[in-house]
């Protein structure tokens, strides 16, 4: 009997590799959304840290200066803040960008495999048909040759 074999099974190979390199890019991008993410919260933990250090500061006594410093701290604080959160709406662009192409490579392996299962299963389907044929043939023969005897 022969063996089935899958005239596209290099297409489907590169199509699960091109999936395989989608999901890294995408992990990738996930990574750096955390990380992002992340820093944003530290800038919030520095802002609250400064304020909470501002308001000990006022209930005692201080200079112009630490307050200055302050304030300045504060205000570049912030602004990092602002720009930390612009660059994660991009990256979060950039991520369900990249989640679309994933599905979309995900959809091609998927029609290739579908492909391969169907040829697959007519495949099967012949070679059954052949056996039956094969064994219907031997079952005449072996009648026939004892029809010739009696």
């Amino acid at each position: 009997m022969k063996k089935f074999k899958y005239r596209m099974e290099p297409l489907l190979k590169m199509k699960e590799h091109q999936e395989k390199e989608k999901q890294k890019l995408l992990a990738a991008i996930q990574k750096k959304r955390m990380r992002q993410e992340s820093e944003i919260s530290e800038i919030q933990n520095k802002q609250n840290d400064v304020v909470e250090h501002k308001k000990n500061k006022t209930d005692n006594s201080f200079t112009v200066a630490e307050m200055l410093v302050c304030s300045r701290y504060l205000y570049k604080l912030k602004k990092d803040q602002l720009v930390n959160t612009e660059l994660l709406k991009a990256i979060g662009k950039d991520e369900e960008e990249k989640r679309k192409q994933l599905l979309h490579a995900a959809q091609e392996r998927k029609k290739y495999e579908k492909l391969k299962e169907k040829q697959q299963a007519k495949f099967y389907d012949e070679v059954k048909s052949l056996d039956e044929k094969e064994s219907d043939e031997t079952a005449l023969n072996i009648f026939r040759l004892n029809k010739k005897r009696s």
